[in-house]
């Protein structure tokens, strides 16, 4: 009698243990967050000055090791590198896609996302990214097309989804051409419309269509330069003010677009900044997923971007006579290991170097000179890193390699990579673990959801 009570106990304890499941999942997707511009942002937290982070930790490192944690493929059907588009539509459906595709498999048909499929279930859905709404990755979970490019039928197919929250830039697929009267049907179809900051703090209603931008938002390294752009902290607050209205539940997805934009740019400053934002967000989320223990969040990346990284570099005799007159420390009469300070300065930039240089060309030619954009670019990075060996000041390139340099701050490339990436399951759900694809995520959400059954120990082998 004995053994059959501990079966039966061993049983139900084995059945309540897979029956854990979320009503709400909040997915967050660093566009172009690799494990190198993950780590690059953890290690400048840990070994800088930054007053907001007395314990010296991130909010990400806290979250991460708070998670389970896996590694994932995003390779497309025929290609070994994606995009954010194909990677958003493998994601979101579990579907194999191609570059450049939003919400079709391989072949052009169009698939069942998972939004689609929330909304079946008569839960809320909703999308926030910090770029604009029509980009590849929101798109990829409320949009069927072609291709990322077509934003103004991005736009329409959104209002047409009956999305609950869409939170970002974008405004003029929703206001121009084609689609100028598409805020007006908006209305008509319960949205609450707002425009900025404080529009969207007051905002009340079981709709909200939030378009703060003509186009992408401003990177978050400049928002004091736009005092009436939400945050993604703030879209975020506002987005469960909204979603969690619904007694069923919701998806939320959130995007921290412009990491991406950032690494491209391979702007060690502005990518710090974007990884900020994304880190000043995460303490939200998880208050509200531990006020609601049905709550997943899930972190990950569609693709890597930039692969930055500090690495030594051997100086010349008059490189070494600076450092030493500065009392810093070199290894092996001349070589430089990078000074901890390098962290310290990137928070001390203010600027994109990409929009200063952008100022720089709308200057007369005659006032396009070396001491110019000497100036400009020592305003804009806090400190004074020495340009005066660059011969044309005009050639940004040369101008972004020579502060890259002297940060000691490499790049693998500008582009994307196939680099493996890092899957962060906050909330205590199976299945996060071990290495994966990210054709699997989709299945893996709708299990911890409880939209399908754990498959049976059969069915495994």
């Amino acid at each position: 009698m004995k053994k059959w009570v501990l079966v039966l106990f061993v049983c139900v304890f084995a059945f309540s243990a897979q029956a854990k499941t979320a009503k709400n999942l909040i997915w967050v997707i660093g566009d172009g967050m690799g494990p190198s511009a993950m780590g690059f942002f953890m290690e400048a937290i840990r070994n800088s000055h930054n007053p907001a982070y007395p314990d010296k930790q991130s909010y990400l490192e806290k979250f991460i090791n708070a998670s389970d944690v896996g590694l994932y493929f995003n390779n497309t059907h025929v290609s070994i590198v994606t995009d954010s588009a194909g990677s958003a539509t493998q994601m979101s459906t579990g579907q194999f896609s191609l570059p450049d595709y939003i919400g079709q498999d391989y072949s052009g048909l169009d698939v069942k996302n998972i939004m689609e499929e929330a909304q079946a279930r008569g839960l809320s859905v909703g999308v926030i990214s910090d770029a604009y709404v029509t980009d590849a990755t929101p798109a990829g979970f409320l949009s069927h097309v072609r291709s990322r490019k077509q934003k103004y039928d991005i736009a329409r197919q959104m209002i047409d989804s009956g999305a609950d929250v869409i939170l970002g830039g974008g405004l003029k697929y929703f206001s121009k051409g084609e689609n100028k009267k598409l805020l007006k049907e908006a209305k008509k179809k319960g949205y609450t419309i707002v425009k900025n900051k404080k529009q969207l703090a007051s905002a009340k209603g079981k709709k909200l269509l939030g378009l703060f931008a003509d186009e992408a938002m401003p990177f978050y390294i400049e928002k004091d330069l736009n005092p009436n752009v939400p945050t993604l902290k703030d879209m975020a607050q506002a987005a469960l003010r909204v979603l969690s209205q619904n007694e069923k539940g919701f998806v939320l997805m959130v995007e921290a677009g412009k990491i991406d934009w950032a690494l491209h740019e391979n702007d060690g400053g502005a990518s710090y900044y974007e990884m900020l934002g994304l880190d000043e967000t995460l303490p939200v989320l998880t208050a509200f997923a531990d006020k609601n223990e049905d709550t997943l969040i899930y972190l990950n990346a569609d693709h890597e971007t930039g692969v930055p990284a500090f690495s030594y570099r051997h100086l010349d005799e008059d490189q070494v006579k600076h450092k030493n007159a500065q009392g810093e420390m070199l290894y092996g009469g001349n070589t430089d290991y990078i000074d901890y300070k390098e962290f310290d300065n990137l928070a001390k930039q203010n600027r994109v170097l990409f929009y200063v240089n952008e100022d720089f060309k709308k200057l007369p030619k005659e006032k396009q000179t070396p001491a110019a954009m000497q100036a400009m670019m020592d305003k804009a990075l806090g400190y004074h890193i020495d340009l005066s060996s660059l011969q044309d000041p005009t050639d940004y390139e040369a101008v972004k390699q020579r502060i890259n340099q002297a940060k000691g701050l490499s790049w693998n490339t500008g582009a994307h990579t196939s680099g493996m990436l890092i899957g962060v399951a906050y909330g205590g759900y199976d299945g996060f673990t071990g290495v994966y694809h990210n054709t699997q995520l989709k299945d893996k959400m709708s299990r911890a959801l409880g939209w399908t059954q754990l498959p049976s120990e059969e069915d495994e082998d």
